[in-house]
């Protein structure tokens, strides 16, 4: 049997190599990094706001649809009362989202290799995922806005509290972040020494 404390000790001694491997990494790359995980993380979260939207039929089968990815949010619909939220997920807008998100997660990509490959332009890359990210926000805001028209009351607030803090709070938390560090890291690495001596 394994020695649990031996155990314990690799993990202490694994997390803490990669804390300071991932201080070692520039602020803007660090931001860029979350950001992506973020945008992966964000599949399962859309397919929680999906499970919850679908909770007013009785379907029992898997709420996914996007079956691209390998891990997949899963659990069975389960009838909870006689309103048709679901209509959320049958608008324009809705699928609309959906297909920006496939999209983006194939642009996410280009954007790892541009933060790999070093001395990279990469800022129609960055511009590229921002512009995408905020549309993204903007969508799925709006999504769960009218699943609570259509819900109404605290309870479904509640509920939503969990989806909208992983999602859009947190989405627009890592863009600010990730877009003050594109304007501040040029600031700082530019040699003011030398716009001295010219004057």
């Amino acid at each position: 049997m394994v020695d649990m404390h031996e155990v314990i000790l690799n993990f202490i001694v694994c997390f803490y190599q990669t804390y300071l491997l991932f201080r070692q990494i520039r602020p803007i790359k660090k931001m860029a990094a979350l950001l992506v995980l973020h945008n992966i993380l964000l599949y399962y979260v859309i397919n929680m706001f999906k499970h919850l939207a679908q909770s007013s039929i009785g379907s029992t089968g898997p709420v996914n649809t996007f079956y691209y990815v390998p891990f997949v949010y899963e659990t069975p619909a389960v009838r909870e009362s006689g309103e048709d939220w679901h209509v959320v997920l049958t608008t324009p807008q809705w699928r609309f989202f959906e297909s920006l998100f496939r999209h983006h997660l194939a642009l996410l990509l280009p954007f790892n290799l541009a933060l790999l490959v070093p001395n990279c332009k990469r800022t129609l890359i960055s511009a590229l995922v921002l512009a995408s990210n905020c549309l993204m926000f903007v969508c799925f805001t709006s999504a769960i806005c009218h699943w609570v028209s259509l819900c109404g009351g605290l309870y479904g607030g509640l509920r939503l509290m969990p989806i909208v803090v992983l999602g859009p709070v947190c989405q627009m938390v890592l863009i600010g972040f990730f877009m003050a560090r594109i304007w501040v890291d040029p600031v700082l690495d530019y040699n003011w020494d030398l716009l001295a001596m010219e004057e």
